[in-house]
């Protein structure tokens, strides 16, 4: 399980870098201390996912939208 808040960016690939802070935020919110992301490749799928969210779309999400709607795991 991954607590401290800069580990968030283990889930970015190499090179790659958050568009904005909000993407960010939103992934902290989903992955920190959430007991199913166990290992880097979760983290990772879960990142991923989140940056996967439209950039229109991004600031308003709910939960149950990342989960049914752009089908962000481990939620």
């Amino acid at each position: 399980m991954y607590i401290i808040s800069h580990m968030i960016d283990l889930g970015l690939l190499e090179g790659q870098k958050w568009p904005s802070p909000v993407y960010k935020n939103v992934a902290q919110l989903l992955g920190l201390c959430n007991r199913r992301v166990t290992n880097r490749d979760s983290l990772i799928e879960l990142v991923q996912a989140v940056l996967a969210i439209p950039e229109d779309r991004i600031a308003l999400v709910s939960i149950s939208d990342c989960r049914d709607t752009y089908q962000v795991p481990y939620i």
